[in-house]
């Protein structure tokens, strides 16, 4: 597990990371590295030799505050979990936006940074572990689910459409569609807008009044029955990323 820390007050920052050393202290192959990041754009440049699982951003960046240094990490990596740290409650909605997992007010109180890292050990154990295999002409294939971006239904066929841009299409199915994926229902980043598709809420751009538009540029029709449940759904997926307001 990687961890990145921003913060361009040097105190602050070293601090941050002095409470981190301390959670992991006796958690022995927990964390493989933690590193700090005085600016924005230090940890851009980083970012291009390698990824990180965990960001404590502050939002008060000079040159590119935190928020759009958050868009920036979840285009590029929809599994990454960031925490934004300051003083400021102005950005706390914004936060939403980039799928924040929690906002914590400065000064960073030990036990709930404690909290945080715990239930973010809890999550990251958990997309870990969330593979399922599909059976395919060519044979069996795993994928971890939390690189699925749609499932569509496509004459009797299950179509898994991965966030790389590949296609894995299953052999007919059997049974019904929601049968085939009642998988899919049971996980809390899935949403089903409509009879044919299940959709991965992490790479959700908009939701409208008709259709779901995904990173990729994908529209995802929203069927009238279902748009209420749908955006309900949505709306408690994203605050489920356990602001603190």
């Amino acid at each position: 597990m990687r961890i990145a820390i921003c913060d361009d007050n040097i105190e602050n920052l070293s601090e941050l990371r002095g409470y981190i050393e301390e959670y992991f202290t006796g958690k022995a192959g927990k964390v493989s590295e933690i590193c700090s990041f005085g600016s924005a754009k230090e940890l851009l440049r980083e970012i291009q030799k390698k990824r990180f699982d965990i960001y404590f951003l502050d939002v008060v960046i000079p040159e590119l505050n935190g928020m759009e240094l958050g868009r920036i990490i979840r285009s590029e990596d929809q599994r990454a979990v960031i925490v934004y740290i300051t003083v400021s409650r102005e950005f706390a909605f914004e936060a939403f936006g980039v799928q924040a997992f929690q906002y914590l007010q400065k000064p960073v109180d030990r036990a709930k940074l404690s909290d945080t890292m715990d239930r973010i050990l809890h999550l990251l154990e958990k997309m870990g572990s969330s593979k399922i295999c599909v059976r395919t002409k060519e044979g069996l294939v795993n994928i971890d689910m939390a690189d699925i971006m749609y499932v569509e239904n496509i004459s009797r066929c299950t179509v898994y459409t991965m966030k790389d841009g590949t296609c894995i299409t299953s052999v007919c199915n059997r049974t019904s569609f929601e049968k085939s994926v009642s998988f899919l229902s049971r996980e809390a980043g899935f949403v089903q807008p409509h009879k044919s598709y299940f959709v991965n809420m992490h790479f959700i751009r908009t939701f409208g009044p008709k259709s779901i538009s995904l990173d990729d540029g994908t529209q995802i029709a929203v069927s009238r029955k279902r748009f209420a449940d749908t955006k309900k759904t949505y709306l408690e997926f994203l605050a489920a990323g356990g602001q603190v307001l």
